[in-house]
């Protein structure tokens, strides 16, 4: 018999925890559209990183070329 009780109670419990979830819910809806504001400033800021590793490559990129010329100078002399 008390057993029954208990389980009466929890069907009880289940029901304001739907209800609760619900509410919720409705809360996460307007903080979606926030958090998509905050993804966009994201984006922008790896951004810039890549831009310091062009100009790093664009230095790089001379000094190759000079090792392979004195090279062939190496031989021709």
């Amino acid at each position: 018999g008390d057993a029954d009780e208990v389980h009466g109670e929890d069907v009880n419990a289940v029901g304001v925890v739907t209800e609760g979830v619900v509410s919720a819910a409705d809360d996460v809806v307007p903080t979606a559209d926030e958090e998509p504001s905050i993804l966009s400033p994201t984006p922008p800021t790896p951004p810039p990183q890549p831009s310091h590793d062009i100009p790093s490559n664009s230095q790089v990129q001379p000094t190759p070329p000079q090792s392979p010329q004195v090279q062939p100078q190496s031989p021709q002399q």
